[in-house]
C-alpha cells in the first residue's frame, strides 16, 4: 500500500473539510483521548510554572483530572494547591499499602506458625484500618481547616466563592464533596474504617466509568467525521450525538472498554501488548462504521483486516515523526491546527483501502458483511433517499403559493422586528407557508447529497426514548412574528417565571420564603422586559443561533447594568448584588449570570416563545384583549405602590454573605 498515495489523499480531505476535522480532533485532544500531549505541550509553555513532575503520565488538561485513579484522588481531595492535604492523601495511600503488606504477611505468618500469628495478623489489620481512618480525617480536617485558603485551585485562578458555578468549582477542588460524600458513607455504614474503603472504590469506579463511557466515547466520533467528510461536502455538529440518537452509546463504550482491558492483560507479556495494540486498531473505526456489532465480533474483525498489514501501520504512524519534531518546537500549536487532523485523516484512507480489501474477502471472512454501512464511503442514489424521506419528499412536491408580505410603516415592523398587530388571517397564511418552507430547507441538504443521509444509517434501532411519546406540540416555527397581545401575555408569563426562580433559588439556598424583587407582586419584570427585547431586537438573528448567542449576552449585560444603575441612583438600594461572583462589574453584573441569561434567552427564542405564541393564537380576541389590558393596570399600580413602599430587607437587598467584612465590622 502506497504511503504516499494514502497521506495525499488525506491532505485533500483535509483542506475540503480543515475547519471541522481541526475542531473535532481538538477537542479529543483536549478531554485527553486521542494526541493528548498536544494540548499538554500548549499549556505547559503558557503556565508560569510546571505543574506535573516528570514522574507523573498525566500530559492534558482532562487527564490532570480523570486520566487515572491517582489523578482523580488528587482532585477530589487536594484542592489544587492545598499541599499538606495532598500530603495526607498520599500518606492515606501509603498505609493502605502498609496496611495491605502488614496484612498479608502476618496472615500468611499465621498459616505457617499458628493461631498467635494469626490473632498479630488480625491486630495488624485493625491497626492497618484505624491508620486508613486516622489519615482520611487528618483529609477531611484540613480540607475544612485550610483547603480553601489556597487561591490556585487548577489551571485557572478562581478565586471567588460566590455563585453556582463557583459553588460547583470550589465544592469539587477544595475537597468538599469529597468529605460531604465520606461523612455521608460513614454515617450510613457506622464505620470510618469500611467508609474509607468505600470511598477509595467509588472513586476508581467513577474515574474508569468517566474515561471509558464518557470521554473515550469520542475517539470513535472523531472518526465517523472524518469518514464522513471523505464522501459529502457537509458534517453536520448534530453528528456528534450519532451514537446516542442511534442507541449505541453504552454498546460502542462497552467494545472499547473491553479491548482496551484485553490489551492491558497482553501487556503482562513481553510483546503481547504490542502486537495486540496494532492487531485491535481498526476496532474504534469498525465502531465508527457499525456500533451495533458485538465486541467479539470487532475485535475478530479487525484481527482479520490488520492479518500481514501490522508492520505497514507502524511504519505509516512513523512516517508522521518529521511532523511531530517540528511540532515539539511550536509547544503543540502545529499538531492542533494541522498534524493531528492530518494524521487522523490518512489512518481513514488506510482503514478504508483495508476495508475494501477485507470486502473482497467476504467468503474467507464471513465478518466481512458486518461493514455495511455502504452510504458512508458512496452517495445514496434518489430512490433510496425518496424512500427514506418519504414524508419530506411529499413537502417539496407540494406547491404552496407564497402570499404577499405586509407593506408599510407595518411591514416594515413586521420584518424587522416580528411585531404584528393582530394574527391575521393573512398573517396566519405566511406563517403556514414559512414553516412549509423551513420543513424543506432542514432537509434539502440531504436531498442534494450534501450530507450523510441519517435515516440510512444501518446500526439505527429505536430505543427506549422513541417508546415514549411526548405530547403533540405544533411545529417550532421561530422566525415568526408575534402580535401585540402575545407579547403582553408573554411579558406576564416570563415574569412570573423569573419571580418563581428567584424565589425558589433563595428557598433552596437559605430555607426561607422571601418575596424577591423590586414590585410587591409575583412577578420580576426585568425577566420578562428581557424575554420581549430578545425577541424583537434581536429578530433578524434567529436563523443564525451562535450571533443570537452572542446579541443575547450583549443585550443581556446592558440591560441588567443599567436597570441596576437605574435602582441605585433613584433609591440607592440594590435588588441584587453579584460582589463576590467571576467576573463581575460593580456588583451589577456578572459572567455567570449573563451565560445564564443567553441559554435562558434561546430557549425563550427556540422553544417556549413559539410554545407560547401557539397557545395563545388559538384564544379568541374578545378574552385576550381584556386580559391584557387588566393585566397591565395592575402592573403600572403595583409600580405606583412599590415605589412607595420599597420591598426590601434580608434576601431581597440585603447581601451579608457576599460582604462579611461588613458585617463583622458592625459586630465589632
Amino acid at each position: 500500500m502506497n504511503r504516499k498515495e494514502l497521506k495525499n489523499r488525506g491532505l485533500a480531505v483535509l483542506k475540503t473539510h480543515y475547519w471541522i476535522i481541526v475542531l473535532i480532533m481538538a477537542f479529543t485532544s483536549f478531554i485527553g483521548v486521542e494526541n493528548a500531549s498536544s494540548f499538554g505541550s500548549l499549556k505547559r509553555a503558557l503556565s508560569r510554572e510546571s505543574l506535573l513532575d516528570s514522574d507523573e503520565i498525566s500530559t492534558s488538561i482532562m487527564d490532570e483530572r480523570f486520566g487515572g485513579v491517582a489523578d482523580v484522588f488528587q482532585y477530589i481531595t487536594s484542592g489544587f494547591g492545598a499541599d499538606k492535604v495532598w500530603d495526607s492523601a498520599t500518606k492515606l495511600k501509603d498505609n493502605i499499602t502498609e496496611s495491605g503488606k502488614k496484612i498479608g504477611d502476618s496472615l500468611s505468618n499465621g498459616i505457617l506458625e499458628g493461631k498467635d500469628s494469626l490473632i498479630d495478623g488480625v491486630k495488624n489489620l485493625k491497626d492497618g484500618l484505624t491508620d486508613v481512618k486516622d489519615s482520611v480525617s487528618r483529609v477531611a480536617s484540613q480540607i475544612d481547616g485550610g483547603a480553601l485558603e489556597s487561591s490556585y485551585i487548577g489551571p485557572v485562578e478562581v478565586g471567588k466563592t460566590q455563585g453556582v458555578f463557583a459553588e460547583i468549582v470550589n465544592s469539587l477542588t477544595s475537597g468538599k464533596l469529597f468529605n460531604r460524600i465520606f461523612a455521608g458513607i460513614a454515617s450510613i455504614v457506622k464505620s470510618d474504617n469500611a467508609a474509607s474503603i468505600i470511598i477509595i472504590g467509588l472513586m476508581i469506579l467513577l474515574s474508569v466509568f468517566i474515561w471509558y463511557f464518557v470521554f473515550n466515547i469520542f475517539k470513535v466520533v472523531s472518526i465517523r467525521f472524518v469518514l464522513e467528510s471523505r464522501t459529502y461536502e457537509t458534517v453536520p455538529i448534530r453528528r456528534v450525538f450519532y451514537l446516542f440518537r442511534s442507541g449505541r452509546w453504552i454498546q460502542t463504550a462497552w467494545v472499547l472498554f473491553s479491548t482496551t482491558i484485553i490489551t492491558i492483560l497482553w501487556s503482562l507479556t513481553l510483546v503481547g501488548g504490542i502486537i495486540k495494540a496494532y492487531q485491535y486498531m481498526l476496532v474504534p473505526y469498525i465502531m465508527a462504521e457499525n456500533p451495533g456489532i458485538s465486541a467479539k465480533e470487532a475485535r475478530k474483525l479487525s484481527t482479520d483486516m490488520m492479518n500481514g498489514h501490522k508492520w505497514e501501520a507502524f511504519k505509516l504512524g512513523v512516517s508522521f515523526l518529521g511532523w511531530k519534531v517540528l511540532s515539539f518546537f511550536t509547544f503543540g500549536i502545529l499538531e492542533l491546527f494541522f498534524l493531528n487532523a492530518y494524521e487522523a485523516a490518512t489512518f481513514a484512507e488506510y482503514y478504508t483501502e483495508l476495508r475494501t480489501q477485507i470486502k473482497k474477502k467476504k467468503k474467507s471472512v464471513p465478518e466481512a458483511e458486518l461493514l455495511n454501512d455502504r452510504f458512508l464511503y458512496v452517495k445514496a442514489d434518489d430512490k433510496h433517499i425518496d424512500e427514506a424521506y418519504a414524508d419530506i419528499k411529499s413537502l417539496v412536491d407540494e406547491e404552496m403559493p407564497a402570499p404577499s408580505e405586509m407593506k408599510g410603516v407595518a411591514g416594515f415592523i413586521a420584518k424587522n422586528f416580528g411585531l404584528v398587530l393582530f394574527a391575521s388571517r393573512e398573517e396566519k397564511k405566511l406563517c403556514e407557508y414559512e414553516e412549509h418552507q423551513m420543513k424543506i430547507k432542514t432537509k434539502q441538504a440531504v436531498f442534494e447529497k450534501k450530507i450523510y443521509p441519517f435515516r440510512l444509517f444501518p446500526a439505527y434501532r429505536k430505543t427506549i426514548l422513541h417508546l415514549i411519546k411526548p405530547p403533540k406540540i405544533e411545529y417550532l416555527h421561530y422566525g415568526r412574528r408575534y402580535s401585540i397581545w402575545s407579547i403582553v401575555l408573554m411579558f406576564f408569563c416570563f415574569s412570573f417565571i423569573g419571580w418563581l426562580w428567584e424565589v425558589g433559588l433563595h428557598l433552596y439556598e437559605d430555607g426561607v420564603f422571601v418575596n424577591r424583587g423590586f414590585l410587591r407582586g409575583p412577578i420580576v419584570p426585568i425577566y420578562g422586559c428581557g424575554s420581549i427585547l430578545i425577541l424583537i431586537f434581536l429578530n433578524r438573528f434567529r436563523n443564525r443561533p451562535l450571533l443570537e448567542f452572542g446579541s443575547i449576552l450583549v443585550l443581556s449585560a446592558i440591560m441588567e447594568y443599567s436597570t441596576a444603575t437605574v435602582l441605585d441612583n433613584m433609591y440607592h438600594t440594590q435588588w441584587w448584588d453579584y460582589t463576590g461572583y467571576f467576573l463581575n462589574i460593580q456588583g451589577r453584573i456578572c459572567a455567570e449570570g449573563l451565560l445564564l441569561f443567553a441559554v435562558l434567552g434561546c430557549l425563550v427564542v427556540y422553544f417556549l416563545g413559539p410554545v407560547c405564541d401557539n397557545c395563545f393564537r388559538k384564544w379568541r380576541l374578545r378574552y385576550v384583549a381584556p386580559l391584557c389590558i387588566m393585566l397591565l393596570l395592575i402592573f403600572m399600580a403595583d409600580i405606583v405602590y412599590s415605589s412607595n413602599n420599597l420591598n426590601t430587607g434580608a434576601g431581597i437587598t440585603e447581601y451579608p454573605d457576599q460582604h462579611p467584612e461588613t458585617v463583622q465590622e458592625s459586630g465589632t
